[in-house]
């Protein structure tokens, strides 16, 4: 390790018992989607920035600020905490960056990590049962709300490496994952995760924004469902039409 990656601090905060929740780019939306959706209905504050020359140099315009990529924000009661970044992170940087990270946490006093990951699927999923990967000791809070144990599951990125990190460290680390559509932005996605971080952490985030969401997705796609079924009707029934040759 080089020393290069650091966690700059760019504001003060306390912490609460917190629950860190990361979102990455990975083979969906889910984790992006889900980070930005926490820090704008929470109105979560950038309190520091992760920096290392493995992690691309763009910056983010968002919230009318110029803003580095690896951000790390918090609700003002301390009880939440989100890590994000929008930008694949090298894959020879994840160890050294992983390992800071984490042992920021450490020395914050975060109390759980819980990694978003997005199950890859095509099209829009009729249901979505939320899974989880944790260590046995921490299973039952989640199957005592119907969250299903994944059994088995790769957690690769950024994610996987700060989960890999704190295996037999003083600091619990899960993920928590569910189907996403690959094709659009998918709010199911999101509410369904959101859902199970509101019963097991007491967060009170309002889902209402989502939930019309999903509605009007859903709306959409039946529109989109019901033209196409049409289309193909008016093809059989030109098709069954009696040649004027016989």
């Amino acid at each position: 390790m080089d020393g290069n990656a650091q966690v700059l601090e760019l504001d003060n905060f306390v912490t609460n018992d917190t629950v860190a929740v990361l979102g990455f780019v990975e083979s969906t939306t889910l984790g992006l989607l889900t980070s930005s959706y926490l820090i704008e209905q929470e109105k979560l504050h950038q309190v520091a920035q992760v920096k290392s020359i493995h992690i691309p140099p763009v910056t983010v315009f968002i919230g009318r600020k110029l803003r580095s990529p690896f951000r790390i924000y918090m609700r003002k009661d301390g009880k939440l905490m989100v890590i994000t970044c929008e930008v694949p992170i090298d894959d020879d940087g994840l160890y050294e960056i992983s390992s800071v990270l984490l042992e920021w946490l450490q020395k914050k006093k975060v109390k759980e990590i819980v990694v978003l990951e997005g199950i890859p699927v095509k099209g829009i999923p009729e249901t979505r049962p939320v899974y989880v990967a944790a260590e046995p000791n921490n299973i039952k809070k989640f199957s005592e709300i119907g969250v299903e144990d994944a059994e088995s599951a790769i957690i690769a990125g950024m994610g996987g490496a700060i989960i890999n990190e704190s295996l037999g460290k003083k600091m619990t680390a899960l993920s928590l994952m569910t189907q996403s559509s690959v094709d659009i932005p998918d709010p199911g996605a999101v509410l369904s995760i959101i859902e199970v971080l509101n019963k097991v952490y007491g967060f009170n985030i309002n889902v209402q924004i989502l939930e019309e969401s999903v509605k009007k997705l859903h709306e959409e796609m039946s529109k989109v469902i019901d033209q196409y079924n049409k289309i193909q009707e008016a093809k059989s029934s030109k098709g069954a039409e009696p040649s004027i040759y016989g």
